[in-house]
């Protein structure tokens, strides 16, 4: 079953090889057994691609509830022994290594001494992704930009970042301007699941646009020349080693700040390593 549950949740044989680290002839022949046990197909595989039938689908729903009712066993069994094993899977919104009120690499370091027989998995996702990622219990937890409101998540704030409206130096000589980008035939840079820009575009009322999922691809197409775009300050000033970025000179009014959480799901009990790296990550964070 926690076989079936990784196939499933990759989407196929072929990209379950690498999370599995088995052959796929080994994957297909568990999948099989599984469907023998069963009594029921649990997927369909061909030319078409892979889907999951509806028996699949409930089969995956009680694999993952199984996962979490072995995990619970764990952590009563380590408890016992006193030692912590087993895997954490964390996942973080893209780019934010360079905040410098981030303090995820010292909490990494702390829990990588305090449990270094744990298996830590981090992965990077674009905030709006992190949510689903979360729903679907793929991770343990994530830090994420854009928590939901919901009843559903326990949320700790950690840290702010401040976004600010940039363009590229190489538009004019002085200072980039608001009422120059029309002219200048300059666009917006619209990022996926950002509201900010949703809410700025009307208010611009430029010509242009582009879409862009996740911040590199905004910094990239901003540093091409043709677009402004919402970057947060920690970003724009690693770029700056490269390309000649600006904040748009009388954009100040336009600048935002998002809090960043720790996210978990309240109806899923949290196993022993998730909380001892919640409570390490929020402790590195109050220190300041």
């Amino acid at each position: 079953m926690r076989i079936f549950r990784v196939v499933a949740e990759c989407g196929g044989l072929t990209a379950a090889e690498a999370r599995l680290h088995l052959e796929r002839s080994t994957i297909s022949r568990n999948i099989k057994a599984l469907e023998e046990r069963i009594g029921d197909t649990l997927c369909l595989r061909g030319p078409s691609g892979f889907e999951l039938t509806q028996m699949g689908e409930t089969v995956l729903r009680a694999a993952i509830s199984a996962c979490d009712t072995l995990d619970a066993v764990r952590d009563d069994l380590n408890m016992a022994r006193n030692v912590m094993t087993g895997d954490l899977v964390i996942g973080i919104a893209d780019n934010i290594l360079t905040n410098p009120k981030c303090r995820l690499v010292e909490a990494l370091a702390d829990f990588q001494r305090t449990a270094p027989a744990v298996r830590p998995t981090m992965i990077v996702r674009p905030p709006a992704e992190l949510v689903l990622e979360l729903q679907h219990r793929h991770v343990h937890l994530c830090i994420n930009g854009a928590a939901p409101f919901d009843a559903d998540f326990v949320r700790h704030d950690l840290f702010d970042e401040e976004f600010c409206l940039y363009a590229s130096r190489n538009h004019a000589d002085g200072p980039v301007r608001l009422a120059d980008l029309d002219r200048l035939g300059i666009g917006l840079v619209m990022r996926d699941g950002n509201a900010q820009t949703e809410m700025l575009w009307p208010r611009l009322g430029l010509q242009h646009k582009a879409k862009a999922s996740g911040l590199e691809a905004v910094g990239m197409l901003i540093a091409g020349g043709r677009y402004v775009g919402y970057l947060p300050t920690h970003f724009a000033e690693v770029m700056q080693a490269r390309w000649k970025l600006v904040e748009v000179e009388d954009a100040t009014d336009m600048r935002y700040a998002t809090t960043f959480y720790l996210n978990y799901e309240r109806s899923r009990p949290l196993s022993a390593p998730a909380r001892c790296f919640r409570d390490l990550l929020l402790r590195a964070h109050r220190a300041d």
